[in-house]
């Protein structure tokens, strides 16, 4: 009697044991949420922000690299050629005009000349004629007896003012041509004035063009690997066009995906234990950093049941630098000790989310 009473009352201490063992694990259960994702890389495309050559590339794909390294040799002078071609043919053109402007001038002044020449050669001639005519007039006068020749006044006959009028003419012939022409030499002189200024502003234009044609060395922006290649030795590249992907040496982001059942449950900010799915040893801390703006479809890999399609809510959770995960490991992601008056708040919805920035060369 004794020992069945004694059976009856562990039986009884049980009941409450029981009872108790499962009040805790429900309230566990109801205060832990659980989601998975997957880590990530920081990912950078390095760009220039001017058009290059590729002199050299010192990387290949997937090899570790420090910062600092030179990942890539490039030249500027891909589109500074250009241009400084472009400077020469101006300075070549105005150059060209100025020879075009000298030639006309001179030529202008050669025809005065010649005209001077000719038009005082017609008036020494004509006075030379009339000078002539006049002395066989005075010498057919002289034979006549019947004219006194000496008391005549020959300064007022036709001929001598025609030979005064032609004289005054021969000094006048100078006066206008030689102004012309004095007034060309001027302009002769400041042709190159306006082209020298225009081409020495041009030529400190190419030289400040060619001091920019250098080498440009891409250095790794941090400890890390060495993603795609978008370059390869001698290619042209457009400026800010990407040369190279490039994956910092460890995560440094999870990408997960909560179950829309319990987006409420999770805010920026918030910790979770983010633990590697094959390798329950490999745990760290991490701190949710944005949370998705809509409702997607969970990726198979990280369901629960894959075979079921599910919806949640995107949740990046930011990594510290020193961890032994994996690109693409998927991991656990516990968040722990949820408060459980937030658990039924309808109102609280954080849409933070953190950008992936590309970051150029300078």
């Amino acid at each position: 009697m004794l020992r069945k009473l004694r059976f009856n009352i562990i039986y009884l201490l049980l009941i409450p044991a029981i009872y108790f063992i499962l009040q805790v694990n429900w309230d566990q259960q109801q205060n832990t949420v659980t989601f998975y994702g997957f880590a990530e890389n920081k990912e950078t495309e390095l760009n220039y922000n001017k058009s290059v050559e590729v002199k050299k590339v010192h990387i290949t794909p997937g090899k570790f690299v420090t910062i600092g390294d030179t990942l890539l040799t490039l030249l500027t002078h891909s589109e500074i050629e250009v241009k400084i071609n472009d400077v020469a043919h101006q300075i070549e053109s105005i150059e060209l005009k100025d020879q075009i402007k000298v030639s006309a001038i001179k030529e202008s002044i050669k025809r005065l000349e010649v005209t001077r020449t000719t038009k005082k050669s017609d008036i020494l001639s004509d006075i030379k004629t009339l000078e002539s005519e006049i002395k066989l007039n005075q010498s057919v006068l002289s034979e006549l007896k019947s004219i006194d020749v000496q008391g005549m006044d020959m300064t007022n006959s036709p001929n001598a003012m025609k030979l005064k009028a032609l004289k005054t003419e021969l000094v006048m012939v100078d006066k206008p041509i030689d102004a012309e022409i004095a007034k060309l030499r001027l302009e002769l002189s400041q042709v190159s004035i306006p082209s020298r200024v225009e081409i020495d502003k041009l030529t400190k234009e190419s030289n400040i063009r060619k001091r920019e044609e250098q080498e440009v060395y891409v250095l790794a922006p941090s400890d890390g690997l060495v993603g795609n290649i978008h370059c390869k030795l001698g290619e042209n590249i457009t400026s800010f066009k990407s040369l190279i992907s490039f994956y910092e040496r460890n995560p440094t982001l999870v990408k997960g995906y909560v179950h829309e059942n319990l987006i409420l449950q999770v805010e920026v900010g918030d910790t979770l234990d983010v633990i590697s799915s094959y390798h329950p040893d490999n745990k760290v801390i991490g701190t949710v950093a944005g949370l998705g703006s809509r409702i997607v479809e969970i990726p198979e890999r990280l369901r629960k049941l894959p075979e079921i399609k599910t919806y949640g809510r995107e949740v990046s959770i930011q990594l510290p630098p020193i961890n032994s995960f994996l690109q693409k490991e998927k991991v656990v992601l516990n968040l722990l000790d949820v408060n459980p008056e937030l658990m039924n708040d309808q109102t609280q919805v954080n849409t933070g989310r953190k950008d992936e920035i590309t970051i150029p060369i300078n």
